[in-house]
């Protein structure tokens, strides 16, 4: 569907049918230049990782609310989410969140890293 932007320039060469070609040329570069940039901008937007849904949330780290016998609460930006984990976990440490399986999420432990002093 970008592809349509660089219909333009195509459409606009009958500038050099209608004008003399000096200034159809000064007509025709700025439509060229322009869709040019819209289509670039547009590739460059397409590619940008996605920011949203389930696939944003997968390696993302939540906070732990609350941790009960098997029930788990996490904080992940600004919204209270249902948790899982095989191992146990505490208020207020981090976790990454793995999957998202409907409204509950399936979450590790984020390890810091190991420093000897």
């Amino acid at each position: 569907m970008h592809h349509l932007i660089l219909l333009l320039p195509i459409l606009t060469l009958g500038l050099f049918f209608v004008f003399r070609w000096q200034i159809a040329l000064i007509l025709y570069l700025p439509i060229l230049l322009g869709s040019v940039a819209v289509f670039l901008k547009v590739l460059h937007a397409q590619r940008q990782p996605r920011t949203t849904a389930e696939e944003a949330m997968v390696g993302a780290g939540a906070v732990v609310i609350e941790a009960r016998k098997g029930e788990v609460l996490v904080e992940y930006q600004g919204e209270i989410w249902r948790a899982v984990s095989t191992v146990p976990l505490h208020p207020h440490e981090e976790v990454l969140i793995k999957a998202v399986n409907g409204l509950r999420l399936t979450v590790v432990p984020r390890r810091k890293p190991f420093s000897r002093k």
